[in-house]
């Protein structure tokens, strides 16, 4: 394993010549052909504090029941008397990523009995404990979205596994993202789009491969990642990919959550896929594996057309996916497969996997901002949208 040096370039890496010839020519085949066609290469251009201490007298209150992420109750006021009753613990901060908020404080105990006349005032039981922030401490305040983040990053890699480490604070953990490159491409043909993710202190994470449909390579990367960058990579796994890629990130997606059931977070973000094309989905036909999913999938497509997969071939995604999942597809007036998108894959990934990974409501109100900013994004369909906090 190596380390290269701290880096924030943001230099393309584009395919040869003779190759862009080569998706020229096929770019003029028919994109319906789902099943047995032929795509070209893809490369292209904390809780709570503890309650305050009871006075002297009466019982404290019970904590009040946390709502979601609100403050827990305060105790109620103590009776007139004997020593006071100890001030009640604030609640635990909720899990990072889970909308719900800590429980709230438990109020504070039975005080003494009445005591001689002149007795003091019986104290306040501890307040609630505030329900825990769902964004990582180290991540927050970020508010923009749609430009590099605050972090500079590293490289490393572990045989085929290409990895952009952000250089957070330490004792940070954070999310990993593994984005799953097209048919023929490289992972150096994403790189802006990994580099904006390290950027924002997601580990990003592309296993070097010209077919990458199964998703078996993503769940690679992930281990090694955990193995290398314990102190930093979270059990929460965002899953990415282009073409035949956009495929492994349905496919991985589900593997995750089938490995990893501790993991506190899932969320998929398909660009373009190429369901059914290339390596074959893990563990069965694409169509039954897709409708296994239970976490939230992004996907998107060029309206019409991107020149190869058809709006309508990106739409058999989402239509395999189950009824239960909370999915999106949209698609780009203009968009493209070749090059490869990642202008849109920067734009979305971020404020979506915030949302989805991190449980940043303002991420999510960035999100559902784009298409009401930009009118070359159309809303093809979507199912069971969650709201934003």
């Amino acid at each position: 394993m190596s380390i290269a040096q701290s880096t924030r370039g943001r230099a393309r890496w584009g395919l040869s010549l003779v190759a862009s010839i080569a998706l020229i020519g096929w770019g003029c085949a028919e994109s319906a052909d789902q099943a047995g066609g032929t795509l070209p290469n893809t490369g292209g251009g904390t809780g709570g504090a503890t309650g305050g201490a009871g006075g002297v007298g009466g019982t404290g209150g019970a904590g009040g029941t946390s709502g979601m992420g609100m403050v827990g109750g305060t105790g109620g006021t103590g009776g007139t008397g004997g020593t006071g009753g100890t001030g009640g613990t604030g609640g635990a901060a909720g899990d990072v990523g889970n909308p719900m908020g800590g429980m709230g404080g438990v109020g504070g105990v039975v005080g003494g009995e009445g005591g001689m006349a002149g007795g003091g005032t019986g104290g306040m039981g501890g307040a609630g404990g505030t329900g825990g922030d769902a964004v990582n401490s180290c991540l927050e305040g970020i508010t923009s979205f749609d430009a590099d983040g605050p972090f500079d990053f590293e490289t490393d890699s572990m045989g085929a596994i290409n990895m952009w480490i952000p250089n957070v604070p330490a004792g940070c953990k954070v999310p990993m993202v593994h984005l799953a490159n097209g048919t023929g491409a490289t992972c150096g043909t994403y790189r802006a789009s990994l580099e904006r993710l390290a950027s924002h202190g997601f580990i990003a994470l592309c296993y070097e491969s010209t077919q990458t449909g199964a998703g078996t390579q993503a769940v690679e990367a992930w281990e090694a990642a955990l193995s290398a960058h314990a102190d930093k990579a979270d059990m929460k796994f965002g899953s990415t990919g282009h073409s035949q890629g956009g495929q492994s990130a349905f496919c991985a997606l589900l593997l995750a959550e089938e490995k990893w059931t501790s993991g506190t977070a899932f969320a998929g973000l398909a660009m373009q896929p190429a369901s059914g094309f290339g390596s074959a989905c893990s563990g069965g036909s694409w169509t039954s594996r897709y409708a296994l999913i239970k976490s939230p999938m992004l996907m998107f497509s060029g309206q019409g057309t991107d020149g190869l997969v058809s709006q309508g071939w990106v739409q058999d995604g989402f239509d395999a996916l189950n009824d239960s999942v909370e999915a999106y597809h949209w698609s780009k007036a203009g968009g493209a497969h070749i090059p490869v998108p990642n202008g849109e894959e920067m734009q979305l990934s971020i404020p979506w996997f915030r949302w989805k990974l991190l449980g940043d409501n303002e991420a999510c109100k960035a999100f559902k901002q784009i298409r009401e900013t930009d009118s070359t994004w159309e809303e093809a369909a979507v199912q069971n949208e969650a709201p934003c906090l």
